[in-house]
C-alpha cells in the first residue's frame, strides 16, 4: 500500500487572499523556491534541485479562510530523500509565518499594489487546474479531500446508487420504468400523492451505465471549476437547489413519465458558472474561450435534447435556476472580505426559486394523485376479471360459467363504476386520456366476457368469429396502452 503524502494546514483569518500570496511569495523568496503556477486559488511552488534528486511541487490551495500545501515529487526519481516532503512543508510554515510578522505595512502595500496591476487576483478558479487533470488522477476526484469535497461525494452517490441497483437486479443498459420508480424517480402522480423526496432521489438515480457516465463526466468538468471558486458546502448547495428546481420542472412539464438523472443539477451549476462569466470576475483574457466552450456544451446538449427520451424540461429548469443563482452569488464572490454576504446573497433567489416551484405544482391538476390512488383498486378487480383464464385445462365448461357468472362478469362492472367515478376528478390531459382508453378497455372486457357466457350456455350457436375478433381488440387496446 503506497503511503500517504503528507499535507499541512494553515490558518489565514485576518489576511486577504492576495495579502496571503504576497507572504507566499515572501516565503518563497526567502527559500530559494520558483513559482510553476499562479492563481488566488491555487499556488504551485518549485523546490531547487539537490544533488541528483529532483525538485518538488509544492501545492498550495487557497480558500477563504487559509490554505492547505502539499509537497510531491514533480517527476519519480530513485534518489528521492525520504521524509523530504515533509521537510518542504516544515520550511514553508517556518517561512511564511516569518514574512507573516517581519513584512513592514510599506512593502506588503507595494506587493500587493504590484500583484493586482499583473491581473492574477481576477482570474477565476476556472483556470486554478487547467490542463492538470490525468486519468492516473482518478482516486483524487473519487476520494473528497480538502482541496475538492463536494465534487466527489456527488459522484460517489451517484455511483453507489447504480451499483447497488444493478446489484440488486436492475438492468445495468436500461433499467425499466417501474424499476426507476422503486429507486427514487420522479413520477407526477407519485410525486404529488405525497412522495415529495422524489424530487431530490431523482437527481441520483441513473437510466443505465451509458447515462451514468455522461452525467458523471459532465459533473467532475463543472465541479473541477466550480468547488475551488464556491467551496464545498456551496457547491453542495446548488446542486440541491437547482437538482430540485429542475425536477419541478420537469414535473410540470411532463404528465405521465418517469424522469431520473442528475442532468438538471448538472445544467444548474453549468448555469451558475455561465453566470459569473459574465462578471467581472473572470479575467477577460479567458473569459472569451470559456463562454465558447461552455455555451457549446449547453446548446448542444439542449438541441440534442429536443429527440425523444430525454428530460430538456429538467435541463431548461436547472439551467435557468442555476444562472439566478450564479448573478446571485457575485457580491459574495466580488467581496469576500465581507463574510456577512457569503450566504446572504443565496437567501433571496432561493426564496424566490421556492416560491416558483410551488406556484408551479399548485397550478398542476389537483387529483392526479388521487386517480393513482383509486387505480390500486383497479388493478384488483382487472385480477379478478380475467379469473377465468387462470383456471387449467381440466376445468369444465360448467365451472367456467360459474367462475364468469360469479367472479368476472362482476368483476368488470365494478371496474368500471371505479373509472366512472373518476370523471369528476381534475386529471392532466394525459391521465384522463389513459382512463378514457381504460374505459374502452374494460367495456370490451364486457362484451368478451358476455360472449364467453353465452357460448358457454349454448354451444350449439358458433360464436367463435366474434370472440376472436374480441379478444384481437383487447390486445390491441393493451398494446396502445402501453
Amino acid at each position: 500500500m503506497a503511503a500517504q503524502r503528507p499535507s499541512i494546514r494553515y490558518s489565514t483569518e485576518g489576511l486577504s487572499r492576495a495579502e496571503v500570496i504576497v507572504l507566499l511569495f515572501q516565503a518563497f523568496r526567502t527559500l530559494n523556491w520558483g513559482v510553476e503556477h499562479l492563481h488566488p486559488m491555487r499556488v504551485v511552488a518549485k523546490t531547487p534541485a539537490t544533488g541528483f534528486a529532483k525538485g518538488e511541487d509544492v501545492v498550495i490551495e487557497l480558500d477563504d479562510h487559509g490554505f492547505s500545501a502539499l509537497s510531491k515529487p514533480s517527476e519519480w526519481s530513485p534518489f528521492a530523500r525520504k521524509g523530504r516532503h515533509q521537510i518542504n512543508l516544515e520550511k514553508l510554515m517556518d517561512a511564511f509565518a516569518e514574512a507573516r510578522v517581519s513584512t513592514p505595512p510599506e512593502a506588503m502595500a507595494a506587493d500587493l499594489h504590484e500583484l493586482e496591476a499583473s491581473g492574477v487576483m481576477r482570474q477565476d478558479a476556472s483556470s486554478a487546474h487547467a490542463n492538470e487533470f490525468k486519468w492516473s488522477d482518478i482516486g483524487s476526484v473519487l476520494i473528497p479531500g480538502r482541496a475538492l469535497f463536494a465534487t466527489p461525494v456527488l459522484l460517489d452517490i451517484s455511483l453507489v446508487v447504480y451499483i447497488v441497483m444493478v446489484a440488486t437486479g436492475v438492468h445495468f443498459f436500461s433499467p425499466s420504468g417501474e424499476d426507476l420508480l422503486a429507486w427514487g424517480g420522479n413520477y407526477r402522480s407519485a410525486t404529488m400523492s405525497g412522495e415529495w423526496w422524489r424530487l431530490l432521489t431523482s437527481c441520483f438515480v441513473h437510466i443505465g451505465i451509458v447515462h451514468l457516465l455522461f452525467n458523471m463526466y459532465a459533473l467532475l468538468m463543472v465541479g473541477l471549476q466550480l468547488e475551488p471558486l464556491l467551496g464545498r458546502w456551496r457547491v453542495l448547495a446548488l446542486y440541491v437547489v437547482t437538482g430540485l428546481c429542475a425536477s419541478v420542472a420537469s414535473l410540470w412539464w411532463h404528465d405521465n413519465t418517469v424522469s431520473a438523472g442528475a442532468s438538471g443539477a448538472i445544467f444548474g451549476l453549468y448555469g451558475v458558472f455561465l453566470a459569473l462569466l459574465f462578471t467581472d470576475l473572470i479575467h477577460k483574457e479567458v473569459r472569451q474561450q470559456l463562454l465558447s466552450s461552455i455555451g457549446v456544451f449547453v446548446v448542444f446538449n439542449l438541441l440534442y435534447g429536443m429527440k425523444g427520451g430525454i428530460d430538456n424540461a429538467a435541463h431548461i429548469g436547472g439551467l435557468v435556476s442555476g444562472v439566478v443563482l450564479g448573478f446571485a452569488l457575485y457580491p459574495s464572490l466580488r467581496h469576500p472580505e465581507r463574510p456577512a454576504l457569503r450566504w446572504a446573497g443565496l437567501v433571496l433567489p432561493i426564496l424566490v426559486l421556492t416560491a416558483g416551484a410551488v406556484a408551479a405544482v399548485r397550478s398542476l391538476p389537483a387529483d392526479d394523485s388521487e386517480y393513482v390512488e383509486r387505480m390500486k383498486a383497479f388493478e384488483r378487480w382487472e385480477q379478478e376479471g380475467s379469473a377465468m383464464f387462470e383456471l387449467g385445462e381440466s376445468a369444465t365448461g360448467d365451472h367456467q360459467l360459474v367462475v364468469l357468472e360469479e367472479r368476472s362478469a362482476p368483476a368488470w362492472d365494478s371496474a368500471l363504476v371505479l373509472l366512472e367515478g373518476t370523471l369528476q376528478l381534475d386529471l392532466s390531459p394525459a391521465v384522463a386520456e389513459r382512463r378514457d382508453r381504460l374505459m374502452d378497455y374494460v367495456r370490451e372486457r364486457q362484451h368478451n366476457t358476455r360472449l364467453i357466457q353465452q357460448a358457454l350456455q349454448d354451444p350449439l350457436q358458433d360464436r367463435s368469429a366474434a370472440i376472436d375478433s374480441s379478444f384481437a381488440r383487447i390486445d390491441s387496446m393493451l398494446t396502445g396502452m402501453q
